[in-house]
């Protein structure tokens, strides 16, 4: 009778302890719900948008020797790694072709514009038209000018910048010639007389 009620006794215990031990461990190993909510509202954020770099703008404005009528603005806008010139000039006297350069030095003060020195070259390319390779940095080629005087130009280049460094336009003068440029005499096409000359300056921020 001792020996029966001792083997009951046995088997009460392992029928306990085979219920308690798998359902503590199953709920240890069960993440609480506040554990999850925790976590809301604090993952990686999502990148912030970022807009394109802007635009850097350089201009010059041209004018002739005194008592000449011609002026103009032209302007140097660097974008993509390539600089947009836009330029728009009046008050030539005569209509055709003429020579237009970026020129080394940023000094119109004399009334011939020999002050603005040669052409901007800093690779010592030869002199060449606008799309040849190589050629000047400041090869602009030709300036077509209506008969009422006026005209427009606009080119893309990548041999200037309007950023600082060895090819930026900043600080260079910009040249109409009173003829047409040949873009193949060296070192400057045959383009004659300098009949206006402009400063380039960057624009303000």
């Amino acid at each position: 009778m001792q020996r029966s009620r001792f083997g009951t006794a046995i088997v009460w215990m392992a029928v306990f302890t085979a219920g308690c031990g798998p359902t503590g461990a199953t709920g240890a190993a069960e993440p609480s719900g506040g554990g999850t909510e925790s976590h809301e509202g604090h993952g990686t954020p999502p990148p912030r948008e970022t807009s394109p770099a802007e635009p850097l703008v350089a201009a010059a404005e041209l004018a002739g020797p005194a008592g000449s009528p011609v002026r103009g603005v032209i302007t140097f806008t660097q974008s993509d790694g390539t600089v947009a010139v836009h330029a728009e000039i009046s008050g030539v006297p005569d209509p055709g072709e003429h020579g237009f350069h970026v020129h080394d030095v940023g000094d119109c003060s004399a009334e011939d514009f020999s002050s603005a020195g040669g052409h901007f070259n800093p690779a010592g390319a030869p002199h060449a038209g606008p799309h040849d390779a190589p050629r000047h940095a400041g090869d602009l080629g030709n300036f077509t000018v209506a008969d009422d005087g006026t005209g427009t130009l606009d080119l893309v280049t990548d041999l200037l910048t309007v950023a600082d460094g060895p090819h930026s336009v900043v600080g260079r003068s910009v040249i109409l010639h009173a003829a047409r440029d040949d873009q193949s005499t060296q070192p400057t096409g045959n383009s004659g007389a300098r009949i206006a000359c402009g400063v380039v300056q960057a624009a303000a921020p």
